[in-house]
């Protein structure tokens, strides 16, 4: 199957967003917040977009005024009596802004990030915070180094706090809308996993071409941003992300494998697949069942009202009885599940699926909640098979979980 195939068989272009009277409500609860926090005012200060999975601070950006800047860094002000201002870089971000974000307050084009405090001093100044006010800041550990001390200068008279904690708990509780686009994340995840097997078919099929289709397919139908890993051979030992790593051909003894990123309105979404030309032999189906039975048990653990970290304990558990080495001793082992939101590690949900945390914390960790989305995607190193793995995103409901990507599951046989 080509791309142009691969795309026709899937949903057509999403081009839905997060109503406006929805992303109104979350604002009040964030200025409700910041009240019962003492907080006179927020700044928050974003990445540009395009960093995709390597940024954290975009989606607080996007979390408050509903769009974050692709290429350039962006800043949201607001004030718990009722100021706010989106500070852009350009002509350009001003533009996207005012197109998207103006229900929230005035769009200030303020150059670079540098110069971003500058300006936030000053819109709160005319909102009427005096010098002394309690300012909650986040962003800062992803902020230049003249931006920070142009932030240190600016507010050294105010009394600067982290409120990174105040969106991450709000963060952690969904509408139906935003679960929506996770959804749609999903979907174009799934086109991605078509396009890849689609393309590793065709004979003279290379690893370039084949990330080149992935990509291509999600950002066609839509995405914010469409990357992947992907490892081709007989034992991949790892993952790869740059062109230069694959190999030129895909030969009949491969096994192609692979996990895409999306993200779409900047809810973002992955998907997880191995596949090989032919049927697999006996060592791999049993392995790729068992890597099937890690993904359900986590499922069946997620249940509203119940703790976040035993999903992570679950699989662990799971390892602990099918994997050949250690987490300590495997060659290759990356992290086994984690939230997805505006971020693809949502931050109110890393510390609960650590499965390195701090276990005495547990009392006071997350409880799931109907609207978590946690990508599932237990990996682990096999002797003759490599580095294997499955990865899907699995919905809360009320009484439990589904998972919303809808490409088979398993080993693909292309």
């Amino acid at each position: 199957m080509s791309l142009a195939e691969a795309v026709v068989a899937a949903p057509e272009r999403f081009t839905g967003t997060v109503p406006v009277p929805v992303l109104e409500a979350r604002i009040e609860r964030v200025r409700t917040a910041m009240i019962a926090d003492d907080l006179d005012a927020l700044i928050v200060f974003g990445s540009p977009r395009l960093l995709g999975s390597r940024t954290k601070t975009a989606g607080y950006v996007q979390y408050l005024a509903g769009y974050s800047a692709r290429p350039t860094p962006s800043t949201v002000v607001l004030s718990a009596s009722g100021a706010a201002a989106v500070l852009a870089f350009g002509v350009h971000e001003h533009r996207e802004f005012s197109r998207r974000s103006a229900w929230l307050g005035e769009i200030v084009q303020a150059g670079e990030q540098r110069l971003h405090p500058e300006a936030a001093a000053r819109i709160l100044a005319e909102a009427g915070i005096r010098r002394g006010a309690r300012i909650g800041v986040i962003g800062i550990d992803e902020l230049s180094h003249p931006a920070h001390q142009e932030l240190t200068e600016r507010f050294r008279e105010y009394r600067i706090v982290a409120a990174e904690g105040l969106l991450d708990r709000l963060r952690l509780t969904r509408a139906p809308e935003e679960v929506d686009m996770l959804r749609t994340s999903a979907r174009i995840s799934d086109a991605m996993i078509a396009a890849a097997f689609a393309e590793s078919a065709r004979p003279g099929a290379s690893g370039p071409s084949v990330m080149a289709e992935i990509e291509h397919t999600g950002r066609l139908l839509g995405a914010d941003s469409a990357n992947c890993w992907l490892s081709i051979g007989e034992e991949p030992p790892t993952t790869y992300f740059e062109f230069m790593e694959l190999p030129d051909l895909i030969t009949d003894s491969d096994r192609v494998q692979l996990g895409t990123t999306t993200a779409y309105e900047g809810y973002f979404g992955q998907c997880l697949r191995m596949g090989v030309r032919g049927r697999p032999d006996a060592k791999l189906t049993a392995y790729a069942e068992i890597l099937l039975q890690i993904q359900d048990a986590a499922l069946a653990a997620m249940r509203p009202g119940e703790p976040l970290h035993r999903v992570i304990d679950v699989i662990e558990d799971q390892y602990a009885l099918h994997a050949p080495f250690t987490r300590e001793t495997d060659p290759f082992r990356f992290q086994s599940c984690h939230g997805l939101g505006l971020t693809y590690v949502e931050p109110g949900m890393a510390r609960d699926l650590n499965p390195l945390r701090d276990r005495s914390l547990d009392d006071s960790g997350v409880l799931i909640e109907k609207g978590m989305v946690i990508e599932v995607h237990p990996n682990f190193t096999v002797p003759g098979l490599g580095c294997i793995v499955a990865g899907d995103m699995a919905l809360v409901t009320d009484d439990g979980a589904v998972w919303i990507t809808e490409s088979p599951r398993g080993i693909w046989e292309i």
